[in-house]
This record gives structure tokens, C-alpha cells and sequence, in this order.
């Protein structure tokens, strides 16, 4: 849920509107850098549109901008909140209107995280005269937690697993949720894993059939030590590569067969779209690191066989936030760069010229291709 950051609201800017944070960023190390994700929100309360112009970050005490964004960078951030009548950018915020700014800073994989970020938003609004009131305003201080990312084991074993919507694709990292008269965005670190097959196709065949899938089946993992903490099962599956208009999904059914572990300390992890009746667990089992949980299947709001994996801050699939985490290691083979061909049946091959690379406590990047211990 995006929540004020105590004490640290726009101190006698006069301009309105009303800037608060998300959940506090958490460091997590992915392709050699040290990341810090996490969303800041707008609200106009006026009835004029506001246009924002740039965003400056900075961090602790620092008088120089970590990050500062304008024009087509800062455009890329932002998505708005409200009907679909808006201007053509979505930086322009009609009155009454939000906007949802998603931010991922990038620091040295080696350099101490902040302590806090400080946000300065320069805003404007048109007069009738033509003329436009420009201000600078300071948002939200918002704290960095120093707390590091849980490591967790790869939830699947072997080689050509595809990191789909992986980090910061806007599938997962943008989906915000209402559930309960909150929203959250419970799958900002979610992942789906599909796997190619020695052909470098992720199905042969006819793709309407699960079987034809390289990955369907696959065991899945527990990720950690942790207690079965809710679960689902008995759902029937998609036909292999299906159409959203064919799923007619809801709030319960939306995860499909599914496991989640409690992995303690506020940690949950996820495992979504499961074959039914394949779940070797129990509701309040205990598990270890590397026990089967279930197969890999094609159930809830699924495409396609896979497996929709993220840890997140609470004992429910979509409402929760989502937490980061770093897999203890993976092989990265080479990255895929034109998913849709994937999807289309086509093959993927690493670059004869690229070295695997060893990755040790690092969160998988968009469309990796990755091999597991």
C-alpha cells in the first residue's frame, strides 16, 4: 500500500497536491548492481491539471541528485490512475487525478545503501492567460531498509528456465491490486519461469497441449525452510497456450493451484498455477530446503505452463506487498531478447560467442536464460 512517510509532508510549497511512498525500498543485488525499487504517488486536489516536470533524488545528506529524471525518462516511470479520458502523457495529471511513479535506483554492486531518499518534484500549472506557475516541491523523505534480501534456493531445478516478466516488467512490478480497500503490489518481485526444451523451443508440437510443454511437469521447489501456510488444489487447467478471454478468473481463483510457505520473520512465499492434484504438502506441514511442494501446471490466470514464483509480506497471494530476494545461484546461458518469438514457438539459442556466467546472490534479470544447481 502506498502510505505517507511519518512527518514529511511538502512543507509550505502551497502547490496541491499530496505525494506519498510505498513500502521503503530494500537493497538486492541483480546483473552486477545493487537495486532499490519502490514507487512514490500523486494526487492532484485541484481541479486544474497539473503537468510534473522533473524529479530529483538524493540521498542522505548528498546535495547532488542520485538520479534526476525529466522528459522521456521521467515519462517512462509514471502510470496514471483514473479513467482513460487523460492527456496523451501521462506526466500531464488531470484535476483529481493520480499518478504512480516507479522508481528501481541503480548503485555500485559494493556501495553502502542510503539511509533515506529525498524526492524534489518541480510541478506547473497553466492560468488562463496562457501563462504557467512553476514550483519546486519536496516530496516524501522516504527510509531505506538496511536489512538484507533473504537468499533463497532456486523453487526448480536444471537448465533453460526463461526469468519471464522478471525484474521491473511492467507485467508484474506494475500490477497494483485492490484487495480489502487497500492496494498493494504483491507481485513487484514475481517471476515466471518457463523452460526450454534441447530444441531451444519452449514447446513442440501442437502448443494447445500442457504435455507438449517442456516445463509442464517440472518439480517444483521449496525455496527455503518454512511451514505450509495456505494452499490450493482441485482446480482444473488451461488447454496448453490459451487466451485471457477463455479464463474466467476472480480474486479466489486467480493463483490457481497454488502453495505458499511461510519462510518466518515476515516472509512468504508463493507458488502459483500448479497441476491439481499433484501437491505433495499439507496444510501446516514443515518443509526443508529442496523438498518437492508440487508440479509445474497451467492452472488460474495462465497463459501457459509455467511457474509464477514471489516472496512477499503476508499469507496471501495479491494482498500483500511483494519483498525482494537473491537466489543463492544460477548459470546465466544469455538473455532472450525477443520474447514474443518464444511465445510463437520459435528457438532460442546463447550467443557461441558468450561465456555462461555464474551468478552467486543476485535476482534474475528480465527473460534470463538460467540454469539451476
Amino acid at each position: 500500500m502506498l502510505i505517507p512517510s511519518a512527518g514529511l509532508a511538502q512543507v509550505h510549497s502551497g502547490f496541491p497536491v499530496d505525494i506519498v511512498a510505498g513500502p521503503s525500498p530494500q537493497p538486492f543485488a541483480a546483473n552486477g548492481k545493487t537495486h532499490l525499487l519502490y514507487e512514490l504517488r500523486i494526487t492532484n486536489f485541484s481541479s486544474k491539471q497539473i503537468d510534473l516536470k522533473a524529479l530529483d533524488v538524493t540521498a542522505d545528506s548528498e546535495t547532488s541528485p542520485l538520479e534526476s529524471y525529466r522528459e522521456d525518462a521521467l515519462e517512462k516511470l509514471l502510470v496514471p490512475v483514473g479513467s482513460d479520458d487523460s492527456p496523451s502523457k501521462a506526466s500531464a495529471i488531470g484535476g483529481g487525478r493520480s499518478l504512480v511513479i516507479f522508481l528501481d535506483l541503480l548503485l555500485k554492486r559494493d556501495a553502502l545503501a542510503p539511509t533515506k531518499l529525498r524526492h524534489r518534484l518541480t510541478l506547473s500549472v497553466a492560468l488562463k492567460d496562457g501563462a504557467a506557475i512553476e514550483r519546486v516541491v519536496d516530496g516524501p523523505t522516504v527510509a531505506v531498509s538496511q536489512a538484507p534480501a533473504l537468499v533463497l534456493r532456486a523453487p526448480l531445478k536444471g537448465s533453460g528456465w526463461v526469468a519471464a516478466n522478471a525484474l521491473s516488467s511492467a507485467d508484474h512490478r506494475r500490477s497494483l491490486v485492490a484487495v480489502d480497500g487497500r492496494v498493494r503490489i504483491a507481485q513487484r518481485f514475481a517471476i515466471d519461469w518457463v523452460q526450454q526444451g534441447p530444441d531451444g523451443r519452449l514447446f513442440r508440437g501442437d502448443s494447445n497441449s500442457n504435455a507438449n510443454f517442456y516445463g509442464y511437469g517440472a518439480e517444483v521447489i521449496a525455496a527455503a525452510d518454512g511451514e505450509v501456510s495456505d494452499l490450493r488444489d482441485g482446480q482444473s487447467e488451461n488447454a496448453g497456450s490459451n487466451v485471457r478471454e477463455n479464463r474466467a478468473i476472480t480474486l479466489e481463483n486467480i493463483a490457481g493451484n497454488y502453495v505458499i510457505l511461510n519462510l518466518g520473520q515476515g516472509h512468504f512465499a508463493l507458488y502459483a498455477h500448479l497441476q491439481p492434484g499433484s501437491l505433495k504438502v499439507n496444510l501446516g506441514d514443515r518443509v526443508k530446503a529442496g523438498a518437492t511442494l508440487a508440479l509445474l501446471g497451467n492452472s488460474g490466470n495462465s497463459d501457459a505452463p509455467h511457474l509464477h514464483f514471489q516472496l512477499m509480506d503476508s499469507n496471501s497471494p495479491l494482498g500483500a506487498e511483494g519483498l525482494p530476494y537473491e537466489l543463492e545461484m544460477f548459470t546465466q546461458l544469455g538473455i532472450v531478447t525477443v520474447p514474443d518469438s518464444l511465445d510463437a514457438g520459435q528457438p532460442w539459442k546463447p550467443d557461441s560467442q558468450a561465456e555462461p556466467v555464474v551468478h552467486k546472490h543476485e535476482f534474475p534479470i528480465d527473460y534470463a536464460v538460467v540454469a539451476f544447481p
